[in-house]
């Protein structure tokens, strides 16, 4: 079951206009760090009704700092992370306005969705953050604090999978958006073929030895039997070392669909080799994958 992950929370004074945000970083199903701030939105404006569900005012915000300052302190934050949000697409479209209002560069999510997995598996009378975490007795204490939501979320992202683990097998997986124009698919296998899924992942992830010593790797793109999160575990289990941008020091870059074209570009400059989920796994057991 995946334990390590961040959540993240915005609250909004109009549209996607963030005025304050919340994450939550789980390392092994712990909160090991968290993160709060109120946001100066570029537009000023505030709904009334927004204002009204997170009490939050023009005159809380007036002197606090902008997304660009916030987002330098938090970026490594969601560093090859798995990103859990509940209704991801609101987190999404929010940072995407961010992004390009201020014009930074945007970095490749991978998103995780509360709302969609407990339509899936829940019977109830309807799935706010609120009421999916009341059926899982997780504590709530500031419903629309946009860090006690992003403390919840995370505490009812581990409640979920393991309800799924024990009702019907589960497996969330990225999709290509250029056709869906959406970032994450729920496929629910047949369950033959998720338990020979789950095998084989288990059988990668409990490979310790020092193959990897000495390499560096870059990880990047969107994958298909693993989340990023467990190839980095992998390679480090194995003696090698992930960072988050290429260099001349890199060994490989392993990369998924939707790899950026400015990594490619300077991979291919500094002649660093570019390699796939497959030969990735294919060099730590060396066992050819023809129908990985």
């Amino acid at each position: 079951m995946i334990k390590n992950f961040v959540t993240l929370d915005f609250e909004t004074s109009n549209g996607n206009n963030p005025c304050s945000i919340g994450v939550a970083v789980f390392d092994n199903g712990k909160i090991v760090d968290t993160y709060y701030s109120l946001i100066k939105p570029k537009d000023l404006k505030f709904n009334p009704y927004a204002q009204r569900v997170h009490g939050i005012s023009l005159s809380d915000v007036i002197n606090e700092r902008e997304f660009p300052e916030i987002w330098k302190e938090i970026a490594h934050l969601f560093d090859n992370k798995l990103i859990i949000a509940h209704s991801y697409g609101t987190e999404k479209a929010v940072l995407n306005n961010c992004f390009e209002l201020y014009n930074i560069p945007k970095i490749n999510i991978q998103f995780d969705c509360t709302l969609k997995i407990s339509r899936k598996y829940l019977n109830i009378e309807n799935h706010k953050l609120s009421t999916v975490a009341k059926y899982f007795s997780v504590k709530q204490e500031n419903y629309h604090n946009a860090l006690d939501d992003a403390i919840v979320c995370g505490n009812v992202y581990l409640s979920l999978l393991e309800y799924a683990q024990n009702h019907e097998e589960y497996n969330g997986e990225r999709i290509n958006t250029a056709k869906r124009k959406r970032d994450i698919s729920f496929l629910w296998k047949h369950k033959e073929d998720v338990h020979r899924d789950q095998v084989f992942k288990s059988q990668i992830l409990n490979l310790k030895s020092n193959k990897l010593e000495e390499l560096k790797f870059v990880i990047t793109g969107v994958f298909h039997k693993f989340y990023r999160e467990e190839l980095k575990q992998s390679i480090e289990d194995n003696g090698g070392k992930v960072t988050s941008s290429i260099s001349k020091k890199t060994s490989y870059v392993v990369a998924g669909d939707n790899m950026g074209p400015s990594k490619r570009a300077k991979a291919e400059s500094l002649g660093i080799p570019i390699i796939s989920e497959k030969d990735y796994l294919e060099m730590i057991t060396f066992i050819k994958y023809s129908q990985l």
